[in-house]
């Protein structure tokens, strides 16, 4: 089984991150039987009673620390990222063990939910890095995981207000893009993307410069220099109008339509707040707004306003901005293969929250390449090359797969350039269960993983053999 340079990249090194030779070579194993078996469970995955175990010891381990899984990721990242223009998109996901409380150990890095519930959830804050040109998935530029202490005071008892930026929550945004811009130094270009938790007076002040931008979707009516935003906005003329086909979703009840959208953009200086301290945060900020407005609707309408710090002097560069934003989604999918069908995260038999921390970052860097499959199906090219995703075993066992999946219409035939991941993705959404039809869609995130687990049934039925043939 060949692997080229192109997929070495994608792949775990744990050699030097890890305290000794053999728990690095436990993380190996680990690593790759949790791409080739997505779940959360150490006992289905385990081939026998003392691999269960011996992965169970690697999890509790208290030497290992996940620190040490996000520096091995974000230094392949690193790699990826020289010379290029990358997003790079932040969210939080909540991991919810409240029907494993029973048996959770206490004190093992475990606190409050958003619900009000205690001691048994944690926090996912990852920066996700993709290229900007193609949307490929290169990995992570930093995974931020923390819970809330179940003894911490509420934001009125802490005067939330006159709290340090860096004593709050809120932090993480902050954080997250600082050690990102360590990581992608050597990029071309790093725009910062976030929803509306992330519009932070304080982040726009210390973040961006020449290379480093944010494009965060606006939370407030922030006083600006001239005014107000919103007032700001509304001042300007509308600067074009386009449609935009919205899909159906039935998790969101939307229904199928064509928005029809006016585009404003212009540049506002945001008023530094008045409970920051003066001398920490300049007076003023500029920024370049976009406000995306559907109208003719009787749906819930679409009404972004985005903030900017790169330069928007043009339509096209205003569309280029909102197309940016629309990435976000995909961390969005990434969270819902880490939960529900994907890897199941939430139903994990582990009892320590900690090892259950270590378990989601392994988990994250191997569960990209169905990032990659569903990203390069949308995208004209194909994606990334077939060579960065998959080894030379996994491609010619899919020329097989391709040529059996085959339908006689010209609908129910791959289309795609073979040297593309789009043509792979085609094959393994068939497999998992996917019919081929364009009307249909295209396959989603879920569909694409019970794919990869039959292709890897395959895989390994074609080893088997090949190990009885040779005895």
């Amino acid at each position: 089984m060949n692997i080229s340079e192109n997929v070495k990249s994608f792949l775990p090194d744990y050699s030097g991150y890890l305290p000794d030779v053999r728990l690095e070579r436990r993380s190996q194993q680990l690593w790759k039987v949790l791409s080739e078996q997505p779940s959360s469970s150490v006992r289905k995955i385990s081939v026998n009673n003392s691999e269960q175990k011996a992965y169970y010891r690697l999890l509790n381990n208290e030497r290992v620390k996940e620190e040490h899984f996000v520096k091995e990721a974000s230094s392949r990242t690193k790699t990826l990222s020289s010379g290029r223009d990358l997003l790079c998109i932040q969210d939080t996901c909540e991991v919810n063990l409240s029907k494993h409380k029973g048996r959770l150990k206490e004190n093992s890095g475990l606190g409050r939910s958003d619900k009000g519930q205690t001691g048994h959830c944690f926090k996912v804050h990852p920066g996700l890095v993709m290229d900007a040109n193609t949307f490929s998935p290169l990995g992570f530029s930093h995974i931020k995981i923390f819970h809330r202490p179940e003894d911490k005071p509420d934001k009125y008892q802490r005067d939330y207000k006159k709290q340090a930026i860096e004593e709050k929550e809120s932090y993480k945004w902050i954080e997250v893009a600082s050690k990102s811009k360590e990581i992608l130094e050597n990029a071309n270009s790093v725009t910062f993307i976030e929803d509306r938790e992330g519009d932070i007076f304080e982040q726009f002040a210390r973040i961006p410069d020449e290379k480093f931008h944010l494009l965060i979707r606006s939370r407030a009516n922030r006083k600006t220099k001239s005014g107000n935003l919103y007032g700001d906005i509304e001042s300007r003329p509308i600067a074009g109008n386009y449609e935009i086909e919205i899909p159906t979703d039935n998790r969101k009840k939307q229904f199928k339509r064509t928005a029809q959208i006016e585009l404003r953009f212009g540049q506002s200086d945001l008023v530094c707040p008045k409970y920051l301290k003066k001398g920490k945060c300049p007076d003023s900020v500029k920024v370049y707004f976009i406000s995306v407005k559907e109208k003719n609707t009787k749906s819930k309408p679409i009404h972004w306003t985005l903030l900017t710090t790169q330069k928007v002097d043009t339509y096209d560069h205003a569309l280029k901005m909102v197309d940016f934003y629309t990435a976000r989604w995909y961390i969005e999918q990434l969270f819902r293969l880490l939960k529900k069908q994907g890897y199941g995260i939430e139903e994990t038999e582990l009892e320590s929250g900690w090892a259950i921390r270590k378990l989601i970052v392994m988990q994250m860097t191997a569960l990209l390449k169905i990032l990659q499959m569903n990203i390069a199906y949308a995208h004209p090219e194909g994606g990334q090359p077939i060579t960065e995703v998959f080894n030379d075993q996994q491609i010619e066992v899919l020329k097989l797969l391709n040529h059996k999946m085959q339908g006689k219409t010209l609908k129910l035939q791959n289309q795609f350039d073979a040297n593309g991941t789009a043509w792979a993705a085609w094959v393994i959404g068939r497999l998992g269960g996917w019919k081929g039809y364009q009307s249909q869609g295209p396959p989603g995130v879920i569909v694409l993983k019970r794919g990869m687990d039959r292709l890897n049934y395959i895989i390994e039925g074609i080893e088997l053999g090949k190990d009885v043939y040779t005895r």
